[in-house]
């Protein structure tokens, strides 16, 4: 299953990812702040809480609009309602 063009331009559901991405670094930052980590560590670690909710998030939303994507319920002949 494959994005058609049109799904694949939304801008919303990207700026849901980076904006949930963003938070949960900022949770992580703050965090580690109040903790007393190094300034060091603190960007480090919160950078790989960023990238790796954004990459969780970025392959299960992919996967999804892949999978409710209109056009691929087009293109098979089944209604987009039907149970698989």
């Amino acid at each position: 299953m494959k994005l058609c063009s049109k799904c694949r331009k939304n801008p919303w559901p990207y700026a849901i990812v980076l904006l949930i991405a963003s938070f949960a670094g900022f949770l992580t930052w703050l965090t580690l702040s109040a903790a007393g980590a190094s300034p060091t560590v603190n960007s480090w670690l919160s950078a790989i809480a960023f990238l790796a909710v954004a990459g969780l998030l970025f392959t299960y939303m992919v996967h999804c609009m892949a999978r409710h994507c209109r056009d691929d319920a087009r293109r098979s002949g089944t209604s987009p309602h039907q149970a698989h």
